[in-house]
């Protein structure tokens, strides 16, 4: 099946996008066409963005058509379903699938526009009183417990914990007085633990503390690190996932903890003194705490190789209900 995922550009939006594709791909087989959403006037983005918002209001096919018409063309013969995230790409996704009766599905805050105007609208809170507007318990993405499994390797045997280091964002604020407690503890936990650990820096990370972190535990982190300003920023991490005993993660990026969360495996995150988050992502961050998906301690205190079961049951209990509740509202 023919599938359109429109594009803002936004790596973290479109991989979302591909993780509802990839979900569904487990049950039907898609056809994907990656589209980068471009308006035909790039320096008038910013008024095209707002006045298509106000048009998806009381949508009509006249306004889907001037909706369509600030942007450059796009091709949706054959194209059986719509899957698009972020808002930039959420008011083209509304006009096009009214237009042409393409079932659509947009991940992602309203920003105005009602849910009414997707077939399925995802999101992280609930917005609108209506079917359309689905609840996330966790955010798509590439990454389930099957695929993480199947990517594993001899090297799951290590005992090693896999750690996401992400940096300054969304509110919060490590001091390096944090960064190097954690590079202690970390070097505490591989000798009590009598492994090393793999280590995986994201966008976020400032290069002089991606060097800190390289520097100060060269004895103790795998081969399979990966360090973005090394060259490393579209590693799958598959692999990782699969072999970690355990997965630590910086609270700073929603993408890389419904990841880590993804894999099944037992997931800890970790907060600096200083935050500053909007209300929305904290209550986002509070659910899994709720849903107990993730456990989340200071990053300065002594790190925890708590044992115990997986989450993988219930991961895959979440994708399976969220699957389900997709196809009914697609009807493919």
């Amino acid at each position: 099946m023919k599938t359109l995922i429109l594009s803002d550009g936004i790596p973290g939006h479109f991989n979302q996008s591909r993780g509802v594709a990839s979900l569904l791909q487990e049950d039907i087989d898609l056809n994907e066409k990656v589209v980068q959403l471009e308006p035909k006037i790039r320096s008038l983005r910013s008024p095209i963005k707002l006045i298509a918002r106000y048009l998806c209001n009381n949508l009509t096919k006249f306004k889907a058509k001037i909706i369509i018409s600030f942007f450059k063309p796009i091709d949706s013969s054959h194209v059986k379903l719509i899957i698009a995230a972020g808002g930039n790409t959420a008011a083209f996704s509304a006009a096009l699938s009214l237009l042409t009766d393409i079932p659509n599905i947009q991940l992602g805050s309203p920003r105005g526009i009602h849910s009414k105007n997707f077939n399925t609208h995802l999101t992280i809170e609930k917005y609108f009183d209506v079917p359309n507007n689905v609840v996330l318990d966790i955010t798509p993405n590439l990454y389930s417990p099957e695929s993480c499994k199947n990517a594993s390797n001899e090297k799951a045997f290590l005992n090693s914990a896999l750690f996401l280091i992400g940096g300054q964002g969304i509110g919060y604020s490590y001091e390096e007085a944090e960064w190097n407690q954690l590079i202690q503890n970390i070097i505490d936990f591989t000798k009590l633990t009598n492994s090393k650990a793999t280590i995986v820096t994201s966008r976020r990370t400032d290069l002089s503390i991606e060097e800190l972190l390289k520097n100060s535990l060269s004895n103790y982190f795998t081969d399979d690190s990966i360090w973005f300003h090394d060259g490393g920023a579209n590693a799958n991490l598959a692999e990782l996932f699969g072999n970690a005993t355990k997965i630590f993660v910086t609270e700073d990026s929603a993408m890389m903890i419904s990841e880590s969360i993804s894999s099944g495996k037992k997931v800890t995150t970790l907060f600096p003194k200083s935050i500053n988050t909007p209300a929305r992502y904290s209550n986002h961050i509070q659910k899994y705490r709720d849903l107990n998906l993730i456990d989340s301690q200071s990053i300065k205190d002594q790190l925890s190789f708590e044992e115990g079961e997986d989450n993988i049951e219930k991961i895959n209990l979440i994708r399976e209900g969220l699957k389900s509740t997709i196809f009914t509202r697609i009807q493919l």
